[in-house]
């Protein structure tokens, strides 16, 4: 129902990857229903003791197999579709704020210091203060929006089923991911051989077939989708986690914490761990790809054991997680400008490490904080979120123009980047809100 808290279930992160913020019940004892006992939503028997941890989070139910008759199995699925609709509302600020987060590393490394020549747009004057913003949010963006994804996918595969749920992420997922690439990264491609003064063919389809299909390839940012469908599709065939694991979220936390660090160790052994390589069609950075892989589980595990069940967290979780962000955030800076090539297996590892607890601890701590502060319906929180698939996909497009039109303007830097970054994000939002959710062929896409 527009307007209010009710809806369907689905809507999508980044819309199509995930329902826009629907609670889902951990659980739905339905004794009311005729001919049925206290049974789960795959119509196992459950026993509900011990549910609620030291932690806080609810745990499953342990259950028992059991049989069930066809009309007890759809009396319980309309049950459970009317239960469905209360929604996550917390959910709606943290992607909020995880996409404009992106936006903002993107236009902070067209003003930063020691900016990468390769970059599409640079501004001549540069500052420290933009280098230590890109250093910091490019370590928690990609794998809290990866985990946003996993937490809404186990609902989408068991409503769905795995056909219709491939069909519907090919169809949100996969058509924009396409169309973007053919479409808008041969023109950053193209951007980006203008930063390193590089000659440029005499026509675009000489440049796409000479240099983009060869030593200039990339996605710009819609690498994200891609890796994203190949995420999706290896869900849907391996299944989503068939029971709770009984563990604390801080076991799986930690655990990702150790993989990630191992795997961007091992990967910077070989090659240097801001590399982006392609394999077949897909675009990515070896030494963050297992991470981000890990962070979709993550976010799957977490939809399976109701770790957001329990009660808010309280002042001392969102404290520790806040110093725990700052810490993490300083071992990256300290590191990046005292040790800018690590040379050495020690400086290797702790790279590794740094920038992995970097990526958990500011992950968590936005989403305690949201989770305190926003979890109570608003509006705008909400048109924002279903925004906000539009505004990632948008957003590179109207973003590097601006800045460049804003480069012989007599304006503080911080002043253009404010200017850039917020025109883009309102103006991406106005084209999403009424142009690609409202044209009839482009809305049943975004």
């Amino acid at each position: 129902m527009k307007g209010s808290a009710l809806r369907k279930p689905e809507s999508g992160f980044l819309r199509g990857i995930s329902p826009a913020g629907s609670r889902i019940p951990r659980f739905l004892s339905v004794k009311h229903l005729p001919g049925t006992a206290a049974r789960t939503l795959n119509g196992n028997r459950m026993r509900t003791d011990g549910i609620l941890s030291r932690r806080g989070f609810f745990r499953r139910p342990v259950v028992q197999n059991n049989e069930d008759t066809v009309h007890q199995k759809k009396a319980r699925w309309d049950f459970m579709q009317q239960q469905h609709a209360e929604r996550v509302y917390f959910f709606d600020a943290y992607r909020t704020i995880i996409v404009l987060s992106v936006l903002a590393l993107h236009a902070a490394m067209s003003y930063m210091a020691y900016v990468p020549g390769w970059w599409y747009v640079i501004n001549p004057e540069k500052s420290l203060f933009f280098l230590y913003w890109v250093l910091i949010v490019n370590t928690g963006d990609m794998p809290a929006i990866f985990f946003l994804a996993g937490y809404f996918a186990p609902h989408s595969l068991e409503k769905r089923g795995r056909m219709l749920f491939l069909k519907e992420k090919a169809l949100h997922i996969g058509i924009p991911w396409i169309v973007g690439v053919l479409a808008f990264a041969p023109l950053f491609a193209m951007a980006t051989w203008r930063s390193l003064n590089l000659p440029l063919p005499e026509t675009y389809m000489e440049f796409v077939r000479t240099i983009w299909l060869g030593p200039g390839y990339q996605q710009s940012h819609f690498w994200f989708l891609g890796v994203l469908m190949v995420f999706l599709i290896v869900f849907a065939a391996v299944g989503s986690p068939r029971a709770a694991s009984g563990r604390a979220p801080l076991f799986w936390l930690a655990g990702w914490w150790g993989l990630s660090s191992a795997t961007f160790f091992l990967s910077s052994l070989y090659l240097h761990p801001d590399l982006w390589i392609r394999i077949s069609h897909i675009y990515f950075q070896p030494a963050r790809i297992v991470s981000y892989a890990l962070a979709f589980y993550l976010g799957a595990r977490a939809w399976r054991d109701g770790w957001f069940d329990g009660p808010r967290p309280g002042f001392g979780a969102i404290a520790l997680s806040g110093l725990a962000t700052v810490a993490g955030s300083w071992s990256v800076i300290f590191l990046a400008m005292n040790f800018p090539v690590k040379e050495t297996l020690a400086l290797k590892a702790l790279h590794g490490m740094s920038h992995s607890f970097a990526s958990l601890s500011i992950a968590v701590f936005f989403l305690f904080l949201c989770r305190a502060l926003f979890d109570r319906p608003s509006p705008v929180w909400r048109t924002l979120s279903e925004a906000s698939y539009g505004i990632y996909w948008l957003h590179q497009m109207i973003l590097m123009p601006a800045v460049y039109l804003l480069i012989p303007w007599n304006l503080p830097i911080g002043i253009k980047f404010i200017l850039a970054l917020g025109g883009t994000y309102i103006l991406c939002a106005f084209l999403t809100i009424h142009g690609l959710k409202k044209l009839p062929v482009l809305r049943r896409l975004f």
